[in-house]
């Protein structure tokens, strides 16, 4: 599983058909500092999470389940979204090679990430 950061949305108005009634994100990896890396993921999400969102995904086996608990094999997906990140605690003095100048994160402090209300 991987944290990421929704920076978009797929529209695809022609997919496979277990594909059909599948929403996709554009979601962009971040590390612990809840800085952006430099590629992107697309994963399907049935949560509705929202653009600027944290959340969290999942790969693989663990992704067709989330989405389909009976038939994942059935789906033609590799990632997907298992959880919207509500709060993030992380304790920087125990992560090795921390930069504790990071002004998101300070250390023994917590990084607190609010979901919008729905």
């Amino acid at each position: 599983m991987f944290l990421g950061k929704v920076i978009g949305t797929v529209w695809s108005t022609k997919k496979t058909d277990n594909l059909k009634n599948l929403r996709f994100l554009i979601i962009n990896p971040i590390n612990l500092n809840s800085d952006p890396l430099t590629d992107v993921v697309v994963v399907a999400d049935v949560l509705g999470a929202g653009e600027g969102e944290t959340v969290i995904c999942a790969y693989g086996h663990a992704a067709r389940r989330a989405i389909d608990p009976e038939n994942p094999s059935s789906l033609s997906i590799e990632a997907a979204v298992v959880g919207i990140v509500d709060r993030m605690d992380v304790n920087k003095k125990l992560m090795e090679h921390s930069d504790t100048k990071d002004k998101n994160i300070s250390p023994g402090k917590s990084n607190k990430t609010k979901r919008r209300a729905k």
